[in-house]
Parts: structure tokens; sequence; C-alpha cells
């Protein structure tokens, strides 16, 4: 599914873009994706409805792609129905750089060299410092995973670096715990969240991981209610299972 007009009327673009030739061909060749990024450029040029969108905008859509790519997979839909809703989603990510070419900030192959960059980057099992095919033969998952997780922290300490004389951070049991929290996405599901920090902590000793053996089905109120379902999506990690997955199913067959 892509963004549907609604009945609102929004401001027209046209005194932000340049009218192109009506007549204009698009790209010559077979690369679908500079014929992608052509079309999303016509349609924010000559569709009264595209022409207004936003990043705040497309929000909805974005969330609304993602999880329906997650419906085909869950559903053993991997071929045609997959294909489509994928090309939805790289739909969004299209749209919203084209949006911030237009505001002279990145575009899609922004977009890209970032993800490569950042692959290259952390993973130094295969590739060297420039890029370069350097394959580790020996490393385990295990190690790949602390590399990861290494220069992952180190890239955040170079992005938001401590103030001048600011006190080292705190160790993850001793108030880390609230830098660890704040690192996940706002915006996920808290079931995903939750799992999402018990995979992070679960790197660290145990006695990381905050203690939810007081939790109880009864909860009294919503605070024990909370450390209940904290206490269901450790259990769950540790089998190695999906909370938010096991409850979507478990809705689905409700329905």
């Amino acid at each position: 599914m892509s963004p549907r007009p609604s009945d609102q009327s929004g401001p027209t673009r046209s005194d932000q873009l340049e009218p192109s030739d009506q007549s204009e061909p698009g790209p010559a060749g077979e690369d679908q994706i500079a014929l992608l990024r052509w079309v999303i450029a016509r349609l924010r040029e000559h569709c009264p409805w595209t022409s207004q969108l936003t990043h705040e905008d497309l929000t909805e859509y974005l969330v609304e792609e993602a999880y329906e790519v997650l419906e085909e997979i869950e559903a053993g839909s991997l071929d045609e129905g997959l294909r489509k809703e994928m090309g939805d989603l790289l739909f969004q990510i299209a749209l919203h750089s084209q949006l911030a070419q237009e505001r002279g900030s990145f575009d899609l192959d922004g977009v890209a060299q970032a993800i490569t960059a950042k692959l290259v980057r952390r993973s130094p099992h295969v590739f060297t410092a420039e890029g370069r095919l350097d394959v580790d033969p020996h490393a385990s998952i295990e190690q790949v995973e602390a590399a990861w997780t290494r220069i992952k922290a180190e890239e955040k300490a170079l992005e938001d670096p401590a103030p001048a004389g600011a006190a080292p951070a705190a160790p993850v049991d001793d108030g880390g715990l609230s830098a660890v929290v704040g690192s996940l996405p706002a915006h996920l599901p808290a079931l995903a969240r939750a799992a999402k920090l018990i995979d992070r902590l679960g790197r660290e000793p145990d006695e990381h991981l905050p203690n939810s053996e007081s939790a109880t089905l009864a909860a009294a109120d919503e605070a024990e209610l909370g450390e209940l379902l904290f206490a269901v999506v450790r259990t769950a990690r540790a089998n190695g299972q999906d909370p938010e997955r096991a409850l979507r199913s478990h809705l689905n067959r409700m329905a």
C-alpha cells in the first residue's frame, strides 16, 4: 500500500519547483532505481497531492509499509507478494530522499552511501577500513557481535562527545541502563523495545538485567504489570522467541 490522497487540500509547490517539459522522457536503459527516482521527481512536480507532502505527512505510511512487508514474510509469501510490498517500502525511502534533495540536504545516493559506509566500518571481519575485501575466516559470531557493538559505541561517542569535564558514562548496572534504554528507537512497539533492551543487556553479565523475579500474574497496578510484561519478554528472548510476533499471531488467531 502506498500513500493515499486525502480530501484535504494543501499548499501547492508551484513556487518551489520549476516545471519541466511535460513531454520529457524518462531515463533510458534498465536502471529501475533511476526510473523510480525520475517518476517520484515528476510526481512531486506535477501531482497536486504528492507535491504537498512533507516528511511528517509520510510517517504513518512508512510504519504501515514496514508492517505490510512483515505480514508477507510471516504469511510465507516470499515471492511476488513480498516483492510488491518491498516496492511500496522502497517508495517511501525514495520519496523521503526526494524531499531532502529538494531542500538541498541529501539524495537517495547519499542514503545508500551512508549505509554502505556503516556496513564496511562495522564489519572488519570482511572489509578493510578502506572498503577492500579482506575476510577473516576464523571470525566467530560472538566476535562479530562484539566488534559491531564496540564500533557502534565508538561512533556514538564521536557523534555526541561528552562535555569537557563531564564524568565518564556510568556502567550499565549503575545508571547506564537508562542510556541503553534511551538508545532504542522511541517509536518501536513496547514489546519490541523490551526485546531489544534484553538482547543488548544480554551481552553483559546477568546482574545488569533488571530483576523481575517479584513479578506475579496478579499485577496490582501498572507498575507491577510492566514488570510482569518485562519478565515475559525476558523469558521469551531466553527461549529464542519473538514476543511481538507471538502476540501478533495470537491476535490474528482471535480475529
